[in-house]
């Protein structure tokens, strides 16, 4: 943990409960990840893997990054952005599910089935929204271990789910309920404690969304495009090459995400809260730390994610069976677009936390623009299915070249507009407000 936040940061009892709590997350994400190869075939996780994107978009977009606003808003503010946040997944996952009902009637498919799995879809996607918001919820409190123990619960009931659903309900409906009961679980166990701001006297609505207008006009069209660049890979595998293609693709995604879910995304959090506190009450080591926590990150991304892959690619016939043999090639292919997400996605809010939402929404136009112009290619045949993750993938690594560098000069001025050196001595982080909950 020193590696990625520094001497100062890195109280060792309670960093070292979070990392084995976030540890033992991913082993059991790892368990589940057999569970799946072992239990269904390509084409049916292919189909669970278009839904779930979709579920992931809509869920990842739905609080209109409101909750990231909270994230470094006064206290008072904080609890009507969360409030408001919380009330926008509500409506957004019903709409879901209405709007699913709707298509599934229009294409003739709204039998029993079809309608559970609409259910399902509008459950996966209020789940996911949930989690997603009461985790920033916590990280503003500084409860780093309650976030860690939320990730460890949702893995645990959804591996668990998974086990029941491959013997009871072996569909892409049964892989959707048990992703829900996964993320509600989680949700559920952050939900516990002190709302943010409770007992504090609250502003109006209006009055917060003024202040916080640029999370609603540029942060959540970004939100909503990035989960689109993230998720459009195996949405548009599904729709050109069809579920087995989506389906291996998926796994591949899957499996070479672990390394990043264990050092990196687990870490989001973490390192977002340490990057927000210094940018309100230490700026002049902001740069520093974001620096050190991306060299560390790419330097255990290069070693993980390419040993992942290679192991894939060798053991995933015997292991998953021989069907599974192109999830193992497609993850060869990716190492390079997954080592730069693993450095770099866990830092991706640093560029809104230092006020550059513009930027970030042009970014992820141009990563969205970058994944539309290599599955168009597809789609006309100049490309084929390889050649479109070796583009991908490099495609990829260009544009999160570019974030980093965007993110270090927004760090940069923002420590110079503070009246501050971006390097020097040291500014101590003060203990109370970073690791009093861990």
């Amino acid at each position: 943990m020193r590696l990625f936040l520094g001497r100062r940061s890195a109280p060792p009892r309670g960093r070292l409960v979070i990392m084995a709590l976030l540890v033992g997350a991913q082993l059991v994400n790892l368990v589940g990840v057999a569970l799946v190869a072992r239990l269904y075939t390509p084409a049916a996780f292919g189909a669970f893997a278009v839904l779930f994107a979709i579920a992931s978009v809509v869920g990842g977009a739905s609080s209109l990054r409101l909750d990231v606003a909270a994230t470094t808003a006064r206290n008072a503010d904080a609890a009507v952005l969360f409030r408001l946040a919380a009330r926008s997944n509500t409506a957004v996952a019903l709409g879901t599910g209405l709007v699913a009902v709707t298509c599934y009637a229009f294409l003739d498919r709204l039998d029993g089935q079809g309608f559970v799995e609409c259910l399902a879809l509008a459950a996966v996607t209020a789940a996911i929204a949930a989690s997603a918001t009461l985790t920033y919820a916590r990280v503003r409190q500084g409860r780093y271990r309650r976030v860690a123990g939320g990730k460890l619960l949702t893995a645990a009931v959804q591996t668990i789910a998974l086990l029941l659903a491959g013997v009871v309900l072996p569909q892409p409906t049964g892989l959707l309920l048990a992703s829900a009961l996964g993320y509600g679980a989680g949700a559920l166990a952050l939900a516990r404690g002190d709302r943010p701001g409770h007992g504090s006297a609250h502003p109006t609505a209006r009055d917060v969304l003024g202040r916080h207008r640029g999370f609603v006009l540029a942060s959540a069209p970004a939100g909503l495009i990035s989960a689109l660049a993230v998720n459009l890979p195996v949405l548009a595998t599904g729709t050109l090459l069809g579920s087995t293609a989506a389906g291996d693709l998926a796994l591949a995604l899957r499996i070479g995400a672990l390394p990043s879910a264990l050092f990196g995304q687990a870490l989001m959090p973490i390192l977002f809260g340490e990057i927000a506190h210094r940018l309100r009450a230490a700026p002049s080591g902001v740069l520093r730390a974001y620096d050190r926590a991306l060299l560390g990150l790419l330097a255990s991304g290069a070693v993980s994610v390419t040993g992942l892959a290679l192991s894939t690619w060798w053991l995933a016939p015997m292991l998953f069976g021989p069907q599974w043999r192109g999830a193992g090639v497609a993850l060869l292919l990716l190492v390079p677009y997954m080592v730069s997400q693993f450095a770099v996605s866990p830092l991706s809010q640093s560029l809104n936390a230092a006020g550059r939402n513009g930027q970030q929404l042009c970014w992820d136009l141009g990563r969205l623009a970058m994944t539309v112009a290599v599955f168009a290619a597809v789609a006309v045949g100049w490309l084929g299915p390889l050649a479109c993750l070796i583009s991908l993938s490099a495609a990829m690594v260009a544009t999160y070249a570019v974030h980093v560098v965007l993110t270090r000069a927004a760090l940069g001025s923002a420590a110079r507009a503070a009246g501050t050196p971006t390097s020097g001595e040291t500014v101590p982080v003060r203990s109370d407000a970073t690791h009093a909950h861990v």
